[in-house]
């Protein structure tokens, strides 16, 4: 296999784990799945576990994958997603854990400006 299909398989087993019961397993998939965002090769297939990132974002009971899922959602965003990413990220703001919201405020502002939202 060549490296850029080596990357996509690897984003969809890694997509597999964001299900997965065990907390350290979703922190690790974010976390990778964080790396694989950057690449030209794997970006797209990030994007396509979108709505699972957000659930986690917002359902997660760990603090930290959490705020993985949001560390997350700011690497793969660009000017097909940001609309969609900034929002969902300001409506959580509103009950997101107190020691990731300003970080969150940074990323949104990021994010707006950039894609000037």
């Amino acid at each position: 296999d060549s490296e850029p299909n080596l990357l996509v398989r690897a984003c969809n087993q890694l997509g597999q784990f964001l299900s997965n019961r065990e907390t350290n397993l979703r922190y690790l998939a974010l976390e990778s799945m964080c790396n694989l965002a950057t690449s030209d090769f794997s970006h797209e297939a990030v994007k396509k576990h979108k709505e699972v990132i957000i659930l986690s974002m917002k359902m997660e009971k760990d603090v930290s994958v959490r705020q993985q899922a949001v560390d997350l959602l700011y690497a793969m965003c660009d000017k097909t997603n940001a609309e969609e990413i900034v929002q969902e990220m300001l409506n959580y703001l509103e009950t997101a854990d107190y020691s990731i919201r300003e970080e969150m405020v940074l990323k949104v502002a990021i994010l707006a400006e950039k894609y000037a939202l």
